[in-house]
């Protein structure tokens, strides 16, 4: 089985925001070498992204160069900074790098951070919740301009570097870049801030207004603190609508969610849909960011009669086979070592493989065959990913929406090797396994790339509406 391996961007960002704080250089020049060559071993020895997207020359050279910047003094935050670019070389966001949670705990958080969360709508960067003290005209939904008199855009060029993405991505930045994220990164590039001056302006309006804002500390950012009521969006939840007599639309948020008998809701709704006679079908996967690998498979099949090779092979290298090829997933998967790396099963590879889920093919008369419209953007990642690139590589559907922040030739993801450097204690998450779509495409390292291009607007998250999928109802009707 395998499950997404959830980003630690969070954890990230706070253990980074911490160790800011820390300006010991009791580690040796010697320490930082030693912990920063037995990463790069593990890399090399377990991780199959790390020359996927950019050679292997080209890549050394780039890890030798960040080696040499270890012969000058430095703090361990700077340490740790180097030891992120080194992860975001193997262009995988599945990969993370954690600092220990002793040195969490020791340092403590400053009272320094943005009270805000933020959303990213079409190159807006919109305030959606407040959890310091009141103030005039900071309300949900307005515009950030800038902050202490540096423009958003440049802020963001400062920020993204520190987000791993998949490939050459964006889209996924510019999705996780929200939430509290922006607040923690920012304390992170931009050092401890009593207060910060926001320029903001309202939809409709070209006035700017300057407000100052006190800081807080992160541990204000609890839902009893929030200043603004929450903002839903249909592609949140796991829901069926039937939108007229010919159009349903159903939102498949995750492929992960372990109280979801996602067998009986795929046959409870295609059941809906072949009754009602449905020929346009929008299945809305534009936050699924993967899950339980099965479940994506399942879905397709209810939209294709054709069973079809997902994956040209999935592989692991040696050391992390090894250490696990007598657990039973690996023997139910008939992992075996040939050559010089492991394969799973050959029967893995189809799209009608559920795992160890137990699931059954769906009724003949449940598939649907009408016209389908898939909605995507940065978030649909891992296994939400790789059912958009199911639906693409069989020309199954259209896509409408943004480009999806897992790429469409597949992932290293899976099951998970856990490496603490030994000086520093740093703990780095190396996925093992290497998936790889049945695909050859025309641009190496991008996601599924949409028909129509359609970001969530300002306006739309004003008003709670989902963009993509009123530009999709109102395309099928014209």
């Amino acid at each position: 089985m395998k499950r997404i391996l959830a980003l630690s961007l969070l954890f990230f960002i706070i253990s980074n925001s911490i160790f800011a704080q820390s300006t010991d250089d009791s580690n040796s020049h010697k320490k930082f070498v030693e912990d920063f060559d037995y990463l790069i071993t593990e890399l090399k020895l377990q991780h199959q992204g790390l020359y996927e997207y950019v050679g292997k020359n080209e890549t050394n050279a780039k890890i030798d160069s960040i080696r040499n910047t270890l012969k000058k003094r430095q703090t361990k935050l700077e340490f740790y900074e180097k030891l992120r670019y080194v992860i975001g070389l193997t262009n995988e966001g599945h990969t993370s790098i954690e600092l220990p949670k002793g040195a969490m705990i020791k340092l403590g958080l400053s009272k320094s951070f943005i009270p805000l969360t933020v959303k990213l709508c079409d190159g807006n960067l919109i305030v959606t919740q407040h959890y310091g003290s009141n103030i005039t005209h900071l309300e949900k939904g307005v515009k950030i301009v800038s902050v202490n008199g540096r423009k958003i855009t440049d802020i963001l060029e400062k920020l993204y570097p520190l987000i791993p993405t998949d490939g050459f991505n964006e889209t996924s930045k510019h999705e996780w870049i929200g939430g509290l994220n922006f607040s923690l990164l920012y304390r992170l590039v931009y050092g401890k801030k009593k207060k910060f001056e926001l320029q903001i302006q309202k939809f409709g309006n070209d006035k700017i207004q300057t407000l100052t804002v006190p800081a807080i500390r992160f541990t204000k950012f609890k839902t009893k603190n929030a200043k603004f009521a929450s903002q839903d969006f249909d592609y949140n939840h796991f829901k069926f609508e039937q939108i007229n007599d010919s159009i349903a639309y159903l939102s498949i948020p995750s492929f992960g969610d372990d109280n979801l008998d996602y067998e009986e809701f795929y046959q409870k709704n295609f059941k809906k849909i072949d009754s009602l006679n449905i020929k346009h079908l929008i299945i809305d996967i534009q936050a699924n960011g993967g899950g339980t690998e099965g479940n994506e498979n399942l879905l397709f099949s209810y939209l294709s009669n054709k069973v079809v090779q997902k994956y040209k092979q999935v592989t692991m290298l040696p050391k992390p086979y090894q250490k696990n090829k007598s657990k039973q997933g690996y023997i139910e998967d008939k992992w075996t070592f040939q050559n010089t790396f492991a394969k799973r099963g050959n029967f893995t590879l189809y799209s009608d493989y559920y795992s160890d889920l137990g699931y059954k093919k769906p009724q003949k008369e449940l598939i649907y065959n009408e016209k389908l419209y898939v909605l995507i953007s940065g978030r649909t990642f891992s296994g939400g990913a790789e059912f958009a690139s199911l639906i693409k590589m069989t020309d199954r559907g259209i896509f409408i929406g943004e480009e999806t922040g897992g790429t469409y030739e597949g992932n290293v993801s899976g099951y998970s090797e856990y490496v603490k450097l030994p000086n520093s204690k740093i703990e780095a998450k190396i996925p093992t396994v290497h998936f790889q779509i049945n695909v050859e495409p025309k641009i190496k390292g991008r996601g599924v790339i949409p028909n129509y291009e359609v970001p969530q607007t300002w306006k739309a998250y004003l008003n709670g509406k989902n963009t993509k999928k009123d530009f999709t109802i109102k395309k099928i009707m014209e």
